[in-house]
């Protein structure tokens, strides 16, 4: 059954990879121009094959893709370098910055200071947010690029399949019994299957709600072959979690557009997510969810006395260093948080997410285009998906929500087919140029995983 599986997630990975150069008109549509394209998707697949690529030197390998991507974005957008973002997205990214530098700042005054390496990590999450301030300040980006995106990377992680062993984890048994109909875990070549379950689901959510026909189907049907091969509990429910929001967003929809999601329910969701996280932070016994409460007992037994600041993300390495810690992450995003900055890096995720939630798109389908964030809500319950105080091969999904500015492009009337005819149309990319509040420009402008 494995090789057969095997088999399977190499042929999908090559047929999807075929298809995307197919398609390409659509994916340049999706990104808003060419050069956006090529430039973020190379940065995506190459921050993700970064761990093959270049091994324990990944993180530096990482750190000068984020050099180059703000580079190319200065050369081709130097004619609107000082332009702002829609105001929303200044807010989210204005919130991800001051929680960089809130973290960052409680890193250096507690303790002895950072411990270790970790201040290139830090840069490269300033530039990084650089890069994403580039790309929202000249670009119209909407949920298709998301599942684009993620469809590039689910080829890379699943093409070297049939001929690669080591892409397999022996399935688990006693207390934290763990398979897969596959007979095995697939992880490709992470540690993790659950790293591959997780981009394999917000592929799987923006492909259900942003492509249409057979191109749709594809695409989910190649994403739940991922998933059920990695046997990811967590991406079952996660998505379950998903589902009900999508269909709920589709009976809201029918009714009128929502160009917004209300503020207020905005914040009461991300407001009762975070409560949520901290009460299972507070209550976790060591074996509670698969011993990721394990983890979290030792960050409220280490943060004692300091629960409004935290100690910074390094002094989490030094604990694993000194042996009074777990080796695993902190497998929660909120309790990320609540380490490196306390209730007050909590507090600035939450407004952060609201802040996702709420930015307007451009074709009424707010609740549609909002259903990554809904499942990152969700998913941040027991992974980190995205660490706001580094950059690895998972950054890029905050990046995207941040740009989403509608659902399939400034319309829908005319969905791009997966056949050469449809695919190759000019036609989304005109309408989505005349429909851009700004005239485009030419050229548009693993480390802390463990």
């Amino acid at each position: 059954m494995t090789t057969l599986f095997a088999v399977l997630l190499s042929a999908g990975g090559l047929v999807a990879a075929g298809w995307l150069v197919h398609a390409r008109r659509a994916v340049v549509a999706a990104f808003g121009s060419g050069a956006n394209a090529v430039a973020f998707l190379g940065f995506v697949v190459l921050a993700n094959a970064a761990p093959a690529i270049a091994g324990e030197h990944s993180s530096a390998l990482i750190g000068l893709l984020v050099l180059a991507l703000v580079g190319w974005l200065v050369a081709v957008g130097r004619r609107r370098l000082w332009a702002l973002p829609e105001f929303w997205r200044r807010i989210c990214l204005g919130l991800a910055a001051a929680l960089l530098v809130w973290c960052l700042g409680v890193d250096l005054l507690s303790g002895d200071g950072v411990y270790g390496s970790r201040m290139p990590a830090y840069a490269t999450a300033g530039l990084l947010l650089v890069a994403a301030w580039l790309m929202a300040a000249g670009t119209t980006v909407s949920l298709r690029a998301m599942a684009y995106a993620g469809l590039a990377v689910l080829s890379v992680l699943t093409i070297p399949t049939a001929v690669y062993g080591q892409a397999w984890r022996a399935c688990t048994g006693g207390q934290l019994e763990k398979c897969s109909v596959a007979g095995a875990l697939f992880k490709s070549f992470y540690n993790s299957e659950n790293y591959v379950a997780l981009i394999a689901s917000f592929t799987v959510v923006a492909a259900a709600c942003a492509l249409r026909g057979a191109e749709r189907v594809a695409v989910l049907a190649f994403g739940l072959l991922i998933i059920v091969a990695t046997g990811s509990r967590t991406s079952y429910l996660a998505l379950a979690a998903a589902g009900v929001w999508v269909l709920g967003a589709v009976l809201l929809q029918r009714r009128r557009p929502y160009p917004h999601i209300n503020l207020a329910l905005c914040t009461a969701l991300v407001v009762g997510a975070a409560a949520t996280a901290t009460y299972l932070t507070w209550s976790a016994s060591r074996t509670t969810l698969s011993n990721r409460g394990n983890i979290w007992v030792h960050v409220r037994e280490y943060i004692a006395g300091s629960e409004a600041t935290g100690v910074g993300v390094s002094k989490w390495y030094y604990l694993r260093d000194i042996g009074e810690a777990p080796y695993h992450f902190f497998h929660s995003g909120y309790v990320l948080a609540i380490f490196s900055g306390g209730f007050v890096g909590l507090a600035l995720l939450t407004f952060l997410l609201a802040a996702l939630l709420r930015a307007p798109v451009a074709d009424g389908r707010a609740f549609t285009a909002k259903a990554p964030v809904a499942l990152f809500v969700v998913y941040s319950f027991t992974e980190v998906v995205w660490n706001p105080l580094s950059v690895d091969g998972l950054t890029w999904i905050f990046v995207v929500m941040v740009l989403i500015t509608s659902t399939s492009g400034a319309t829908d009337s005319a969905p791009v087919a997966a056949s050469a005819a449809g695919a190759d149309r000019p036609g989304p990319l005109a309408r989505l140029r005349r429909t851009a509040a700004r005239p485009p420009i030419g050229h548009a402008t693993p480390d802390a995983r463990d």
